[in-house]
């Protein structure tokens, strides 16, 4: 009979009856550190062909920026000297001057196939001469374009639903705002777990907060088509930088969270289909800059990044000194109608694992840095053994190249 009493006994059969009302409307999104904790709910996932167009369109801008700049350069002056000749001539140039100051680059690559096309007196040198010159601009600018929160709300709901399964897992508990160095493996081909659920994954921004992500020089500040996508996604979540000892030592110094993958292109080269390979053991530099500022290391895994893709292995010995070069050598393919897109029907399962408390030593020693460099690895090791059986895969056993 008392009021009180009975609107309690009815608040949670109510509040069970709004949720599932689709018309009710629903609290604003929240965002940072803190609103993880609250148990803030992922995404709506996208129509998985809208997620197999936004995968694609990035494969080309991340994958086929060069090889499309060299066509288009090769092109310009097939007329002259034939296609073969063409083409030729473009990789030359492009190794040259992917080296200097890209205003200097994209001025010659102008005079160049312009006049090549104007000599031919024909539309489709001239066409591709201005595409040429184009793309080259793009590097040229030090921003293509501006940053995108509709963007990057996009990106959250199609990298999450391109798969079966994509998900962030682990420790969260113990990831603290900033001071922060996340460690990620494997590489894969094209990085695909990493893409998915941690630069573009709205739970690790969620979780760890402001973070800045590490890629290599040539593809952050010379990527080309893939600037867009890098530019677009810079915002209060941080931003992708390269990964020169520059760059990193001043983001440190200004204690922010940052997040790589070590392995790089060597983790690529050494990949094989199923095989849970990382490259790690000479891989030691992240964790000297750890050292050099007190910074708490987590090991990050992700498994199903092995699944993604199918490569033609041989010959890793000349492979892995052209990847010293700089130069990534890997044959792969994933989907049988489209070889550039990952295989769809995996689980991507991403964990963190609890932090490396590393003390703040000014000018770490080799035995220091060897020290902690085994810790990791051997962290990275339990985290993998604690939870292959909760990614379907008991039985599987960490390679350490």
């Amino acid at each position: 009979t008392d009021p009180l009493i009975a609107a309690l006994l009815s608040q949670p059969e109510t509040r069970g009856m709004a949720s599932q009302d689709s018309t009710a409307p629903r609290p604003a999104p929240d965002s940072g550190f803190e609103d993880a904790r609250k148990g803030r709910q992922p995404a709506v996932k996208m129509a998985w062909w809208m997620s197999t167009m936004l995968f694609f369109f990035s494969g080309l801008a991340w994958v086929v920026s060069i090889p499309l700049l060299v066509v288009a350069l090769g092109g310009s002056m097939a007329c002259h000297v034939g296609w073969p000749a063409g083409i030729v001539t473009a990789v030359a140039m492009f190794a040259v001057l992917v080296q200097v100051d890209q205003r200097i680059a994209a001025a010659t690559v102008l005079v160049v196939s312009f006049c090549s096309a104007v000599m031919a007196r024909a539309g489709l040198p001239l066409f591709l001469a201005a595409v040429a010159t184009w793309m080259t601009l793009l590097n040229a600018r030090r921003r293509v374009c501006k940053p995108s929160k509709q963007f990057l709300d996009f990106q959250y709901r199609g990298y999450s639903g391109y798969h079966k399964r994509s998900e962030l897992l682990g420790a969260l508990h113990t990831v603290q705002p900033g001071r922060s160095f996340f460690a990620c493996h494997p590489h894969g081909i094209l990085s695909v777990g990493w893409v998915s659920n941690v630069v573009w994954g709205q739970r690790f921004h969620e979780v760890v907060g402001r973070c800045f992500y590490l890629i290599d020089p040539t593809l952050r500040n010379k990527g080309l088509l893939a600037k867009f996508f890098l530019d677009a996604f810079e915002g209060p979540h941080g931003g992708l930088r390269d990964t020169h000892s520059q760059t990193m030592e001043t983001l440190m110094e200004q204690g922010e969270s940052l997040c790589m993958i070590p392995g790089a292109y060597q983790e690529a080269t050494r990949f094989s289909h199923g095989k849970e390979r990382v490259a790690l053991a000479k891989r030691k530099g992240f964790v000297k800059y750890c050292l050099r500022h007190g910074y708490r290391l987590h090991p990050v895994y992700t498994f199903g990044e092995a699944e993604t893709y199918w490569t033609l292995g041989g010959f890793d010995a000349f492979r892995l000194w052209l990847n010293r070069k700089g130069i990534p050598t890997v044959c792969f393919w994933g989907l049988p109608w489209c070889p550039l897109l990952p295989r769809r029907n995996i689980e991507m399962l991403t964990f963190v694992g609890p932090p490396l408390e590393l003390p703040k030593v000014a000018e770490p020693t080799s035995q220091q840095v060897d020290e902690w460099h085994a810790k990791y690895v051997t962290a990275l090791t339990e985290l993998f053994d604690k939870h292959k059986a909760e990614a379907g895969k008991p039985t599987a056993v960490l390679e350490i190249f």
